[in-house]
């Protein structure tokens, strides 16, 4: 136990400044061999989510893998706990990731969702993908002004065909949860709470290792704001 609640500080003391913003509601680093207690892997057949010995999506083994079936389409959700946040008015939503992809007509989506009751979902936040999405640190700002729940369960969710992606990693998953300034307010938002402008991305690994990426500078498409983040290992399982 003291060798977990270590690790937990010393990925909290580690991560950029600019996420130090909050208080820590919610922080899984995937530590053990199985889901803690209140996480679950929900949604359509023929997806696989385990907890792998791996360090894919750049943080420290063990880490979450999601393995979709050469046959695959639908959705499939990696569900958080619910998390109380009553007291607080905006949340900074951060994890690590990375998509492995081989060579074909890659269109599938990722995102964030919530839900009141662990089954009917609403999407706060989505990215189309094209390609693999090398290493990389997200960290989202959302205002839940407009949310339908302050005691949401959160998921980080894939859509789309499982053909022509290998493995989908996720780790170091954290949610700070903050008030609003004595003004009322922290940035401008979109329907869903998505602040852009206080949003970035972390590259973790090659020649752009250590980047930050403001949201706000990349392109606004229907509503939501998305960029494809490129990188491959060349490493392939079919």
């Amino acid at each position: 136990m003291k060798h977990r609640l270590l690790t937990l500080l010393l990925m909290i003391l580690t991560l950029p400044l600019f996420a130090q913003q909050g208080d820590v509601v919610l922080c899984e680093g995937f530590f053990n061999p199985w889901l803690e207690e209140g996480w679950d892997a929900k949604g359509d057949d023929w997806v696989v989510w385990y907890i792998s010995n791996t360090a894919f999506a750049g943080g420290k083994p063990r880490e979450m893998q999601m393995y979709p079936d050469f046959n695959f389409e639908g959705t499939s959700r990696l569900v958080t706990p619910i998390v109380e946040l009553n007291k607080y008015d905006y949340i900074n939503f951060q994890f690590n990731h990375a998509l492995e992809a081989t060579q074909g007509e890659l269109d599938v989506r990722i995102g964030i969702g919530i839900s009141e009751n662990g089954e009917d979902w609403e999407s706060i936040w989505e990215d189309t993908v094209h390609g693999s999405i090398a290493q990389s640190q997200y960290l989202l700002t959302f205002d839940m002004e407009e949310w339908p729940t302050k005691a949401p369960q959160f998921c980080l969710y894939f859509t789309g065909h499982g053909a022509y992606v290998t493995s989908w990693f996720i780790d170091n998953v954290i949610v700070y949860a903050s008030k609003k300034n004595k003004y009322g307010d922290i940035e401008d938002s979109d329907q869903n709470g998505f602040v852009a402008s206080r949003s970035h991305i972390l590259s973790l690994k090659g020649p752009s290792a250590g980047t930050v990426t403001p949201f706000a500078k990349m392109k606004k498409s229907k509503n939501k704001f998305s960029k494809i983040v490129e990188g491959r290992r060349g490493r392939r399982r079919r």
